[in-house]
C-alpha cells in the first residue's frame, strides 16, 4: 500500500510520497518512486498509488517515456494534463490485444475468486439454479455494481459481446476459482452476466491504480488538484474516472490537507477523529437505539397506548436521527479541528508545506510500524513543491545510486533538462 499527501495553498502545492512497494501476499516491501514531475518544462506533477503498473507496465516508465515526448506543449489547466496523459497510455503501443486480454481475465478472476469465496465459506452447493443460496450471492454483487452506475467511458461499451468473446478464457477463470466443485449452466451464466455489469460499473477492481496530478496549467495562477483512478483498458477503452478535482481559488477553497491510500492517520489529525472509530460508533448507536426503542414500544403497545405498526418505521427513525447526529459531529470537527488548521495552511510558505506533507505520511508510516498492521507504508518519503514562478522543485529525493559515481547520468540531464549538472 501507500501513503501520500498533498497540502496546497494560492502558492503552491507540496507532494509527499512514501516509498514502500508490497509484492502480492508475501509481506515483502520493497523500495519504489511514486512521485514523478510530469513535465520538464511545465509545473505540474504526479503521485501514483496501489497498482504500480497499467497493463503491466510500470507507471515510473509510462510517466517518463510522456515526459520525454509528450509535453513541449503547455496545457491551460491541470485538467488537461491529466486527460492527455490518460489519451498517452491509451495507446496500442502499452494496450495491445494480449494485454486487454490479460486485464480482463485479471478483473474477472478478482470477483469471481471473492465469490468463491463466499461459496465456500458458506459450504454451498453451486450445482444448483441461480435461484439458489449461490444465485442470491451473485446477485448481490451484480446489483452492487449496478447501483454504483455507470462509468461515463463505458456508457457505449457493449460488455456482453466482450464477455461472450472471451467466454471460454472466462470458463476457465471459474473453474479455476471454484476448483473441482462442477458448476452449473446457469451458475456460470449468472457469472458471466455479473461481469457484464461489473465491467461497465463505476466499481473499480481492488487492482485500479490511482494518478493524482497536481500543479498549474498556463491559464491558473493558483494551483489544482485531479486525481484520477483506473482499472486499465478493457476492450478499446481506458475504464477511468475523476475521483477529485481541486481548485485553489481567491473565492473558494483556499487550501486543501488530501491524503491518498492510506489515509487514517491524516484523518485523525485532521478532524481530531478516526474515521473507523466514527463509523463504529454509528454502527453501535443504530443498534442500541433501535434495541432501545423496541423495549419501550413494546412496553407501550402491552399497555395499549401504542400499535405494532409503529415498530417497522424504528429503523429508519433512527437513521434519520443519526444522520443528523452526523452532520452536527462533522461541522463540529470541521470548526474546532479542520478549519483552523487550514486556516494556517493557507498562508504557509513553500518550504512549509513541504514539511507538513512529510510529517503527515511519516506519521502514517510510524503508526503502520508500532502497531500490529503490515508495515506497507514507510522508507525514504519523496517531497516535491510546485508552484508558478518556480516549477516543480525536489525537496528530498532518494536515488538508488550515487550521484557521484554517475557522472554521465548528470550530464546527460543537464543536457535534456538544461540545468546544473550538480542538480540531478
Amino acid at each position: 500500500m501507500t501513503a501520500e499527501v498533498a497540502v496546497m495553498n494560492p502558492v503552491a502545492v507540496a507532494m509527499a510520497a512514501d516509498s514502500a512497494m508490497s509484492v502480492g501476499r508475501t509481506g515483502k516491501t520493497y523500495p519504489t518512486d511514486k512521485l514523478f514531475a510530469l513535465s520538464r518544462h511545465h509545473p505540474v506533477g504526479v503521485m501514483v498509488y496501489n497498482n504500480a503498473n497499467f497493463m503491466r507496465v510500470p507507471w515510473e516508465t509510462l510517466v517518463k517515456l510522456f515526459r520525454q515526448g509528450a509535453d513541449t506543449a503547455g496545457k491551460a489547466t491541470v485538467r488537461e494534463y491529466a486527460e492527455a496523459f490518460m489519451e498517452y497510455i491509451g495507446s496500442e503501443r502499452f494496450c495491445t490485444e494480449r494485454q486487454t486480454t490479460l486485464n480482463l481475465i485479471r478483473i474477472a478472476r478478482g470477483l469471481i475468486e471473492e465469490i468463491a469465496r463466499e461459496v465456500k465459506d458458506r459450504a454451498l452447493n453451486v450445482e444448483g439454479s441461480p435461484d439458489s443460496e449461490v444465485g442470491s450471492i451473485i446477485q448481490w454483487h451484480t446489483d452492487r455494481f449496478t447501483q454504483a452506475g455507470v462509468l461515463p467511458c463505458m456508457e457505449n461499451f457493449d460488455a456482453d459481446e466482450l464477455v461472450r468473446t472471451h467466454e471460454a478464457e472466462l470458463d476457465n477463470a471459474i473453474d479455476h476459482s471454484f476448483g473441482t466443485t462442477s458448476i452449473s449452466a446457469p451458475v456460470r451464466r449468472a457469472l458471466h452476466n455479473c461481469l457484464a455489469v461489473a465491467i461497465r460499473s463505476a466499481r473499480l477492481s481492488g487492482g485500479f491504480s490511482g494518478l493524482v496530478f497536481a500543479g498549474f496549467g498556463e491559464d491558473e495562477i493558483f494551483p489544482s488538484l485531479v486525481e484520477v483512478v483506473t482499472d486499465g483498458t478493457i476492450g478499446d477503452v481506458v475504464k477511468a474516472k475523476t475521483k477529485k478535482h481541486i481548485d485553489i481559488d481567491r473565492a473558494g477553497v483556499a487550501a486543501a490537507v488530501l491524503p491518498f491510500a492510506q489515509s487514517e492517520m491524516v484523518g485523525r489529525f485532521m478532524d481530531g477523529v478516526d474515521p473507523e472509530f466514527m463509523q463504529y460508533l454509528r454502527r453501535y448507536f443504530e443498534d442500541s437505539l433501535v434495541k432501545v426503542a423496541r423495549e419501550v414500544l413494546g412496553e407501550a403497545t402491552q399497555s395499549g397506548q401504542l400499535t405494532e405498526q409503529l415498530l417497522p418505521q424504528l429503523p429508519n427513525i433512527v437513521r434519520n436521527n443519526l444522520d443528523a447526529f452526523g452532520e452536527v459531529t462533522r461541522n463540529f470537527c470541521r470548526q474546532r479541528f479542520n478549519g483552523p488548521i487550514l486556516s494556517i495552511v493557507r498562508s504557509l510558505p513553500k518550504e512549509e508545506l513541504a514539511g507538513m506533507a512529510e510529517a503527515l505520511v511519516s506519521l502514517t508510516s510510524l503508526k503502520r510500524r508500532v502497531s500490529m498492521e503490515e508495515e506497507s507504508v514507510g522508507g525514504p518519503v519523496d517531497v516535491a513543491v510546485i508552484s508558478k514562478g518556480d516549477g516543480f522543485v525536489w525537496i528530498k529525493r532518494k536515488h538508488y545510486f550515487d550521484p557521484a559515481l554517475n557522472r554521465d547520468y548528470l550530464a546527460r540531464l543537464a543536457r535534456t533538462q538544461a540545468i546544473p549538472r550538480e542538480n540531478p
